[in-house]
This record gives structure tokens, sequence and C-alpha cells, in this order.
């Protein structure tokens, strides 16, 4: 029985990252157990071979490791994109590693630990539902900030990238998973942001703790109230004084050596520019990246983007198969990925031009709500049969509309 192990959720490609991730955690906890789940391979034997990293804490699992039917598995590989799919599994994984460990702290694979987490048991053990959370800010927003204050309504308050869970989380991953089996979706209209809008609702109710230590979960968007220097220990927060504990590369890229991230609006090469301690961090995150990319070689293409027979699936095909199985067991509609499922399928697919049209039209409708809302409004008092009837067609189950 270990008191904390660490775990990070990807797919294939994202590998490089994740053993750069496992490199930084080994130098800082050199006992820690690193769980590496892999989306993309469905039993162990797929696991691809990391010996060239020496990391004896690093243990790879395949989706074997949740413990559900294949038949589940390729249910949320075919309802979900790849983003989606290693998001909506994070509560069986926790429970799965707090089965042998009395704590589970997440770590997505582009995070990099910069020094010892030596606060970490300790806030999880003060929080009152076991539950330990990092939100996206920790001061109001300044006007021209790196985002909108608003920004936090479409993407939540916590940033999902690092939390912590013991064993008193138990019923609230329970509730986790039940929102997510179904409903971890990128979809701005229905008001969601994968596994976060729906982690707002759950840390009130299950008493999540907030993580106030400035060091943790450091990223292009909080560093305005973060800067980072150095001194004879390290790397600190200018700011505060506390060490840099984690550090999140949010959509870096090793090959270009001036941005910190290549999805923000305009340019964040000043981040860097200004910033000596940043731009060292950077350039060695880089370099590991790239050597563990060049011992790997080319990441294999993500196998639930086609089908069994090689054809593309797509967000609305995808999200006619989630309105087709609703209600259904998991293995009632054929596989997209089992071979022996090729010609159901494939029959399926040519019928779901029915649920493709609803999943659109549910869209405009949703659009038309949030754009014109006077004349929905209006259109719902002279048409309220049309209206009660698109409502009860398009809102799901958990009340929300798609």
């Amino acid at each position: 029985m270990s008191d904390l192990t660490y775990c990070t959720i990807l797919a294939t490609n994202y590998l490089p990252k994740a053993l750069s991730l496992a490199e930084s955690l080994a130098e800082h906890h050199p006992d820690a157990e690193l769980v590496v789940l892999l989306i993309d391979c469905a039993n162990d034997s797929e696991l691809p071979d990391i010996s060239h990293a020496d990391l004896p804490g690093v243990r790879l699992v395949s989706t074997a490791f949740l413990g559900l039917p294949q038949a589940q598995v390729d249910h949320l590989a075919m309802i979900y994109d790849l983003v989606e799919f290693a998001t909506a599994i994070k509560p069986l994984a926790f429970k799965r590693v707090l089965e042998t460990a009395e704590q589970v702290a997440y770590l997505d694979p582009d995070t990099y630990v910069t020094a010892p987490m030596e606060e970490l048991s300790k806030e999880l053990d003060a929080s009152d539902g076991g539950i330990l959370l990092t939100p996206h800010f920790l001061e109001p927003l300044p006007e021209g900030g790196p985002v909108a204050q608003g920004h936090l309504l479409t993407v939540g308050v916590y940033n999902l990238g690092f939390g912590a869970w013991d064993r008193r989380a138990l019923e609230f991953l329970d509730w986790w998973w039940a929102r997510l089996k179904e409903e971890c979706l990128f979809d701005y209209l229905s008001g969601l942001f994968v596994d976060q809008k729906w982690m707002d609702i759950g840390s009130v109710l299950y008493q999540a703790r907030s993580l106030r230590h400035y060091g943790y979960n450091v990223s292009v968007v909080n560093l305005h109230e973060r800067p980072i220097g150095a001194d004879s220990s390290g790397l600190v927060m200018l700011t505060t004084g506390e060490p840099l504990r984690l550090f999140h590369f949010h959509a870096f890229d090793p090959d270009n050596p001036t941005e910190l991230s290549t999805r923000q609006t305009g340019s964040t090469s000043e981040l860097r520019s200004s910033s000596e301690a940043v731009d060292a961090l950077c350039r060695e995150y880089a370099d590991r990246v790239l050597r563990h990319r060049s011992a790997l070689g080319d990441a294999p293409a993500y196998p639930y983007w086609t089908d069994s027979s090689g054809r593309r699936i797509s967000r609305q095909l995808r999200r006619a198969y989630r309105l087709s199985s609703a209600g259904l067991e998991d293995s009632a509609l054929p596989s997209a990925f089992a071979a022996s499922d090729a010609e159901a399928f494939a029959a399926w697919r040519r019928r779901s031009w029915k649920k493709k049209s609803r999943e659109l039209l549910g869209d405009a409708a949703k659009s038309a709500r949030l754009a014109l809302p006077e004349e929905y409004g209006r259109l719902r008092s002279r048409f309220p049969k049309l209206a009660s009837s698109m409502k009860g067609k398009l809102v799901g189950k958990s009340g929300i509309w798609g």
C-alpha cells in the first residue's frame, strides 16, 4: 500500500511529453509511481516500449486497467473524440489507483514538476471531502488580461490538468463518472467544457478544497499573477516567494523556439523573452520532449479516428451514435471498431443521417435561442406545442440542451 500515486492519461502521440513529465517527477520524487494510461491501447500487449527512458517508477497501462467490458470502451471511444475520451475516464482511473493507494494525484501529460510537491498530501488531508483542486486564477483578472473574466463561465473555475483525491472521494468519483460517461462533451452551446464544468458543481456538493499555493499548475494564462524567477534554491514565484512546483505547458510546441503556447490569441513570445527563468524552463522541457520523440519514433495514428473499415468518423457521426445509444446497453449498437461488426456498423452509418440531422438541428436551435432570445420567446408563445416538442427532443436526460 502506497500513500500517494500519480496518474496521467493520454494517447500515444503525447507519450514524449508524458515521459518528460515522468523524468521531472522522478527527479523530485524518486520513489513515486506514475501510472500512465494510454487510451489507444486496448490491452497490455499493445503498450509501447519505453525502455530507453529507464524510468522504473513508470507503469504503462491500457484501457483494460479500467475494468470495463470492451464493448463499453468501444462505446466511449465512439461517442467521444480523443480529448473527450481521455477526460471522461478520469474517475474510473482514479478509483482503480485508489484500490492500492491512499491518495492519487492527476497530472496532465503536458505538466512538468520543478520542485518537490511537499505540500500535496497535507493539503489533501486538510480537505473536507478528500478532493484537492487548483483554480485557474487566485486573484481577480485585470482589465486587458490574458483572458476575460467571463472566460471562466465557459471553461469552469478549476483547471483539471491537476488534482488530487483520496478514498473519502469515492462517492464523488461515482457521481462524476455518472456525468462523464455520457456528458463529457466539448460543447459550448450546451454549456459544457468536458469535465471542468461538472467539477464546478461537484466541488460544492462534495466539499473540495482549493489549493492556494501559487506554484502549482502555473501556465500561460496565469503567469500575469504568478511571475517566475530564480534564486539559489531554484525557480520561485516572484510575488509570493513560494517555489514553483508544477508548470503546465499548455499547447506548447517543442519545435517552436520562441512561443510559450500556440493556442493563445496573438503571440506569447514576450512571456519567454521577458523572463530568463521561463525561457530556460521552456528550453529544458523542449529538449526532453524532443529526445523522447526521437527515441520513440513516429506515433501511430489514433485508432479511433476511423472505423474498422478505415472510414473517418466525423463529430456529427459520433453525436448521432450517442443519441442512438441513449437508454440502450453499450453493446446494443454495432461496434465501430470490431471487424466482426463492420457490415452492421456500415448499415447503421447509412441510416444515421436522421440522427445527424437532429444533432445539427439541435445546434441550430440552441444557437437561435442564444442569439435571438426575444424572437425565440415569441415563437414559443405562438407555437407552444412545437416548442415543447422540440425541447423534449433536444434536451438530454441531464437537463442540458444536447
